[in-house]
């Protein structure tokens, strides 16, 4: 073998080993990037159960569509900035605020979407089925649009990729093949 070969030889294989270690860098990169996706789906898992916000979130889904029905309370929503209402009197907002955070994350892509939408799609959806009233008061007061677009985001979001009510999972765990109790 001449001293070109062996060179080029040397040469092949300098450059196979370092596309190996840029592919082995690269996986590294993606896995430290996941597992911050997971903290952070962690922690917005944790805050959804925060006894604060579950009950602002029993608030909406229970007594919002009533207190709805009141004008001042609904004047106060048109006539506030949002930020000036008190949560004790809106639980509502700390419902629009966690919804709003969790569309700023999903859409910058900083969570694991998907297994948030596992923990929560339900309670995503329901809520801002519950909200949209109050959002759309806060937008013609506002005069902005954009008023909790984040959050509408999440619930658009949540709605295109939640199974249709056919392809859900509706037999007792006892009844699904393999999982078969004996």
């Amino acid at each position: 073998m001449t001293w070109e070969a062996l060179t080029a030889v040397s040469s092949l294989f300098q450059a196979l080993l370092l596309l190996v270690a840029g592919g082995i860098a690269l996986y590294q990169l993606l896995e430290v990037r996941r597992a911050a996706q997971f903290e952070a789906t962690r922690t917005m898992v944790d805050r959804m159960l925060d006894p604060s916000f579950t009950t602002a979130l029993m608030y909406v889904i229970d007594d919002l569509p009533q207190r709805m029905t009141d004008p001042t309370y609904r004047e106060e929503l048109t006539s506030s900035r949002g930020w000036d209402l008190a949560a004790a009197r809106h639980p509502e907002l700390i419902v629009l605020a966690r919804l709003e955070e969790m569309g700023i994350y999903v859409r910058n892509r900083l969570l694991l979407s998907s297994t948030l939408l596992d923990f929560g799609a339900e309670l995503i959806l329901e809520s801002w089925e519950r909200l949209i009233e109050v959002v759309t008061l806060m937008r013609s007061s506002h005069r902005n649009p954009n008023v909790w677009e984040n959050a509408q985001f999440l619930y658009n979001y949540t709605k295109d990729r939640r199974p249709a009510d056919d392809q859900r999972i509706s037999t007792p765990l006892g009844e699904r093949g393999s999982l078969k109790m004996r």
